[in-house]
């Protein structure tokens, strides 16, 4: 298969095509073409296309990744960090796929026209090389109203606004462009049939500490159809908290019902994104599968309710590494999701060394 982005765009997002076939013919792509990942699944005698190797996350940070196709990346992603700590790299071959695949996968999950985005990232906003600030700033690009956006570090959030966003309205944006290409005049009388003019909702995404930030400097509670996507990124100085009790400050604090907290599940090394809709569990788009396994025997999947190390197949991540094992703690539910329980503190993993030799 050649590089172009019409064909992976193609192949990759097209859900006729299996899986597992998909899963196959991107493992064999990278066997080809990614000689860290050759390397890796030559020390690790697996070369079955039914088994395949799940790389160490920290290969990011310790090799350079970079298909043998790849001269210069349209974009490189860099965790973030505190200073002098060793950050994960993630070149970008293509930045027409790495939108693609975000775009498709929120809108997987959500209607991108029913909602204003709004998005306060301090600890993530200085680094120009985020690939979380890459994905928002993708999805607020999307929005025809031009309200979506940024908002300022030391004044995230004023009643005002809020007021003016949450009276929106949906259908007026997208009649005022048809209006431009027809001549008609915006505002004129529906037609008999036509889906009457729906106000649209306010998506306020945050780190999850930066949200408890906004709440302690006296956020205003939001319109009760509000929805908050924290993104993890525990980036204070604050104490780890569990995902219930955090959800339980930021409902309280944004005065909105606990279904109404939400979460996005990605990082540096993907492409790709998970989405927890308010359930309290992750569902994947389908190009995107995680699944929980062994801490001791990474090949061997965890059963359903048993904690382990979070793997992913990102099928977007093509030119970079698709195969590989997280530092995340998880557990996969029986209906296909899966919650993410925190970090892992154990020693390094197995295949680790073949880094450094």
């Amino acid at each position: 298969m050649n590089q172009s982005y019409t064909t992976w765009r193609n192949y990759l997002f097209n859900t006729d095509i299996p899986f597992d076939d998909k899963v196959r013919t991107v493992y064999r792509h990278q066997l080809e073409h990614q000689p860290v990942y050759r390397r890796f699944c030559d020390d690790m005698n697996g070369l079955d296309e039914n088994a395949i190797p799940l790389i160490p996350v920290q290969v990011y940070r310790d090799a350079v990744v970079r298909a043998d196709y790849l001269e210069t990346p349209q974009a490189v992603f860099r965790s973030s960090g505190t200073t002098g700590m060793k950050q994960s790299i993630h070149e970008i071959a293509d930045l027409r796929l790495y939108y693609e695949s975000c775009y498709r996968g929120f809108s997987q999950f959500y209607d991108p026209h029913e909602f204003v985005l709004l998005a306060w990232l301090p600890g993530y906003s200085d680094n120009p090389e985020s690939s979380l600030v890459a994905m928002i700033d993708h999805l607020i690009q999307r929005d025809g109203t031009g309200q979506s956006r940024f908002l300022p570090l030391d004044q995230p959030l004023a009643g005002a606004d809020l007021t003016t966003l949450s009276n929106l309205n949906t259908v007026t944006y997208l009649n005022t462009r048809r209006h431009r290409r027809s001549g008609r005049m915006p505002g004129a009388t529906a037609k008999p049939g036509v889906t009457p003019a729906k106000k649209r909702r306010i998506m306020l995404f945050g780190a999850a500490f930066g949200l408890l930030d906004m709440i302690d400097a006296g956020a205003p509670k939001l319109p009760e159809d509000a929805v908050i996507v924290e993104t993890g990124g525990m980036k204070t100085h604050r104490r780890e908290i569990s995902k219930e009790e955090l959800r339980k400050r930021l409902s309280d604090g944004f005065g909105l019902p606990p279904e109404s907290i939400h979460s996005e599940y990605g990082m540096t090394e993907m492409c790709s994104q998970a989405w927890d809709t308010g359930k309290g569990s992750f569902d994947c788009p389908p190009w995107l599968r995680i699944t929980v396994r062994n801490p001791e025997n990474p090949q061997q999947v965890q059963p359903a309710g048993e904690e382990g190390l979070i793997g992913v197949m990102d099928l977007a991540n093509v030119h970079s590494l698709a195969f590989f094992l997280t530092q995340d703690r998880g557990v996969a539910l029986p209906d296909g999701s899966f919650r993410v329980l925190g970090r892992w503190d154990h020693a390094e993993l197995r295949g680790c060394n073949f880094l450094v030799e």
